[in-house]
């Protein structure tokens, strides 16, 4: 057998956002402080190597001129030559003749680090000009060698070397100062973004205790937004969809405790009337009869109620339904002669009138199902001598509008009569034999084939449902 332990099943450690925030934030400020803190000095050492090493080899050919003027490279005529110009910041001055013998060499500071003058000056015996400059110890060191040329014949060689701790200094001071101001930057910035990086999470902090506060069921919980960027579109968007979830969560509600009355009352009378049945032997035949019609009634209307629930479930949950043109006006006059006896039942008059060719891409179902609602509920709640009216036009749209100038609903009442179970008047819906779902039917079925539905109150009394349906083209189906 095996066995997980619990610390198996441990998320893993939580990282809160803000240290996130604020390592990646730092992460880029040292890769920006170390660019910093290098390229500049880099780019200036290189500038200051370049500089040194042009005016080195500009003084030192200079003295090769000089002295591949001279018949006998002689200390004496050498110190003459070199006495002459100008050598001030030059630190030591070597003159070899052709066989690398020193016969000239004079040192103006003592002070400094040391250059590879030989190869230096090797290489200049060869014909070929040197010069090489380095930072070491806080200073700049350059060395130079150029060959002495005396009637197109190599006799020596002239080398010059500089100490220049002056421009070192610059440059140290130059770190300093950037590394100074890298440090004031970086605390900075690190309190800067310690601010930005609290405030910035403790908005989401507000999102997110507001999610677990939802997820507990508290559907009234808002979080007051912030700002104006993507956090409070956030935040606006997590209360609009907190009042979304509290108006399902109280639709819900009614909707079980309308649906279980609604069911429930059926089957209590149901039972009720088969009881009364079973315990009264002396029952006389027209009263069982009654009370067996009285059953076949309730059990109508717990089919009806039931059903309707299905059709609610199938439009929720079902699969696309398969669409094809139907022509409202036959579904129309299908509707009318189903309802027309219950019309004269109730001394209504039923009108319908189409112009256009009203076709729409649907199911013929659907539409018979919308039409005959609206029209029953017109009916049923009319009054005796009323009207009712199915008008059908078709334009660019395909327009279903049914009136009548029956009790009408209170204006209050308009904006909610399509929620599920909702009614205006509970005892009078049930006498009539209303279960709350017609309209809610009507609704849903409308737009699942991208309709849509209205509700107005007509200024002589009464109602009138507008259903709109795109036309059908004929393009495609």
């Amino acid at each position: 057998m095996v066995t997980i332990s619990k610390d198996s099943e441990k998320k893993p450690p939580f990282i809160s956002i803000r240290v996130k925030f604020l390592l990646s934030y730092l992460a880029v400020l040292a890769l920006v402080i170390i660019a910093m803190n290098t390229y500049p000095l880099y780019a200036a050492r290189n500038l200051v190597f370049v500089t040194k090493s042009n005016a080195m080899f500009t003084r030192a050919n200079q003295i090769s001129i000089s002295l591949g003027a001279l018949d006998n490279l002689s200390p004496g005529n050498i110190a003459n030559v070199i006495g002459v110009l100008d050598t001030e910041g030059i630190s030591r001055i070597t003159v070899v003749n052709a066989n690398s013998d020193i016969v000239y060499y004079r040192v103006h500071s003592a002070q400094g680090g040391e250059m590879n003058a030989e190869s230096l000056i090797r290489d200049s015996l060869k014909g070929n000009d040197s010069v090489r400059s380095r930072f070491s110890g806080g200073a700049f060191l350059t060395g130079c060698a150029v060959p002495v040329i005396n009637r197109g014949k190599i006799v020596g060689s002239v080398y010059i070397y500089e100490y220049d701790p002056d421009e070192g200094a610059i440059i140290q001071a130059l770190q300093r100062d950037t590394l100074t101001i890298s440090l004031v930057i970086i605390a900075v910035s690190f309190v800067v973004a310690l601010i930005f990086a609290g405030t910035f999470t403790s908005r989401i902090r507000k999102v997110l205790n507001g999610i677990q506060n939802v997820r507990e069921g508290e559907y009234t919980y808002r979080v007051e937004p912030e700002g104006h960027d993507e956090l409070t579109g956030l935040a606006d968007e997590f209360n609009s969809l907190t009042m979304r979830l509290q108006k399902t969560e109280e639709t819900r509600r009614r909707f079980v405790a309308d649906a279980s009355h609604d069911l429930k009352t059926p089957l209590a009378s149901i039972q009720l009337l088969s009881d009364s049945i079973l315990q009264n032997n002396d029952m006389d035949g027209d009263t069982v009869r009654e009370f067996v019609s009285d059953i076949r009634n309730e059990s109508e209307r717990l089919a009806h109620t039931t059903g309707q629930l299905l059709n609610l479930t199938k439009l929720d949950y079902a699969a696309s339904t398969v669409r094809e043109p139907v022509d409202c006006g036959e579904c129309c006059q299908k509707v009318i002669r189903m309802l027309k006896p219950i019309a004269d039942e109730k001394d209504v008059a039923l009108n319908m009138s189409v112009k256009g060719k009203c076709v729409i891409l649907s199911s013929e179902d659907d539409v018979f199902q919308i039409i005959s609602n609206l029209a029953e509920n017109a009916i049923k709640y009319n009054k005796p001598g009323g009207h009712v009216s199915v008008d059908l036009s078709a334009d660019d749209n395909v327009a279903i509008m049914v009136s009548d100038d029956g009790i009408g609903i209170p204006e209050q009442d308009i904006p909610y009569i399509f929620e599920r179970f909702y009614r205006v008047d509970k005892s009078r819906n049930r006498e009539i034999g209303g279960s709350g779902l017609g309209l809610a039917i009507v609704k849903d079925t409308t737009e699942k084939h991208g309709g849509t539905v209205e509700a107005s109150r007509n200024h002589a009394g009464g109602m009138t449902f507008t259903v709109i349906f795109p036309v059908y083209s004929g393009a495609v189906l």
